[in-house]
């Protein structure tokens, strides 16, 4: 991985349109990542692309996403789903070509996954643990009457980190999936690789499948699936990759065999045959797929992931880290207890702090341009990214401590707004 100086990191913030007035300090990236400068760029070209080309574009389409390489032979609206999981997904994963590709979100891929038989055979449990995000652990519970695959939960405890041993715990001749998030999105905890590992080969023991939830991790700090023993990595680019919504993807480890019910006729193997009855492709990304792709958004998909690659996430990461250690070190006198580990080897990009009626502060810091937040009026959360300072963490925690010591923020009525913060 390159290294990335001082210079650089202000090139990287620059990169990115950042809202509001110069002073705000936006700690949100664990919720929606800032737009990159080209994004609207990208948009005008699928414009072009859609006006000059119509429906040749399905076909072939210029290389937008790496326009200094040689223009591929498959490069088209047909194939975009992949090439850019191998273009772009693989280098952020360690993920060799031919094993990643584009989802429309985690939900989509948890669907194929519980429909797949080759799931369904391997057991008659799925292990997860009690902070799942609802996308996994709701999926479990609405399949289980259809594929009779029953949730067993691990809980969590006392603290709210998880505890890798009693996931492994969970684990028996019954399992058939095993799902586990790299970054915890209720503490920002992330498992260390180590403990992964030892999940993964809990779950091998077992003849389960190890599905790891990593869309708090992607992005923020270098991954090797190969080397985490991961099965299936899915994950999205809407928070720290900068890809708006509609942008997940899905690693699937080399000779993983898995034919999902859910198969799109994009994932059938002769699509433009229009055969009376379905046949899986070949390539078992592509059955991941389901009907005709949205390309739109796929347009802009990678520019925050581009951006972070030459960057090296390596270095990502350490600056993130150094953010973090910031909030670390002034918790100890501050009046808020972190919910998040502070040990580096276990900590994220997201940090959550503990303070009572975090909605209300989590309004009144807006009014102050700061701009984390909250969940159930317990935690605020906040996430130091690229394009944050060390001085702007240190006037983000400033005013924060002095809101709460001052109680400013119990005075202060929110005005009516929607469930985003």
């Amino acid at each position: 991985m390159p290294t990335t100086d001082r210079a650089d990191l202000r090139s990287l913030r620059n990169a990115f349109v950042r809202p509001g007035p110069d002073d705000a300090v936006e700690l949100r990236a664990f919720t929606h990542g800032l737009m990159p400068k080209r994004v609207p760029d990208m948009l005008q070209r699928f414009a072009e692309d859609w006006s000059q080309r119509g429906v040749d574009a399905w076909n072939a389409v210029p290389n937008h996403w790496q326009p200094d390489t040689p223009q591929p032979d498959d490069v088209g609206w047909w194939t975009l789903p992949m090439f850019l999981g191998d273009a772009f997904i693989a280098p952020l994963l360690g993920a060799p070509h031919g094993t990643c590709v584009m989802q429309p979100h985690v939900h989509w891929t948890m669907q194929c996954l519980l429909s797949a038989p080759e799931v369904i055979g391997r057991g008659s449990e799925v292990v997860l643990v009690d902070s799942a995000f609802p996308s996994v652990r709701h999926s479990v519970h609405r399949w289980q009457a259809l594929n009779g695959l029953e949730p067993s939960v691990a809980t969590r405890p006392e603290s709210g980190h998880v505890a890798v041993e009693r996931v492994i715990d969970r684990m028996g001749a019954h399992t058939a999936m095993v799902v586990l998030s790299h970054v915890g999105f209720t503490t920002g905890q992330r498992i260390p690789d180590r403990a992964l590992r030892a999940v993964a080969d809990a779950a091998h023991a077992n003849d389960a499948l190890f599905v790891i939830d990593g869309y708090h991790s992607a992005c923020t700090f270098p991954i090797d699936v190969a080397a985490l023993g991961a099965d299936v990595y899915m994950g999205g680019l809407l928070k720290e990759g900068c890809g708006s919504s509609g942008n997940g993807f899905v690693y699937l480890r080399e000779g993983l065999d898995l034919t999902p019910r859910l198969t799109g006729w994009f994932g059938n193997a002769e699509p433009f045959a229009f055969h009376d009855t379905p046949s899986p492709h070949p390539d078992v990304r592509r059955r991941f797929l389901g009907g005709t792709t949205a390309v739109a958004s796929l347009y802009h998909a990678v520019e925050g992931v581009r951006l972070l690659l030459d960057a090296g996430l390596d270095t990502v990461h350490a600056h993130t880290q150094r953010l973090s250690q910031i909030v670390v070190d002034r918790a100890g006198e501050a009046p808020f207890s972190m919910r998040s580990p502070r040990h580096a080897d276990e900590r994220s990009a997201l940090l959550v702090l503990e303070v009572p009626d975090a909605y209300q502060l989590c309004e009144y810091l807006k009014t102050r341009r700061i701009y984390t937040d909250s969940r159930k009026n317990r935690f605020i959360r906040m996430a130091p990214f690229v394009w944050n300072t060390a001085p702007e963490v240190h006037h983000a925690l400033d005013v924060l401590t002095d809101a709460i010591e001052s109680k400013a923020y119990r005075s202060f009525t929110p005005e009516p707004g929607g469930p985003v913060t």
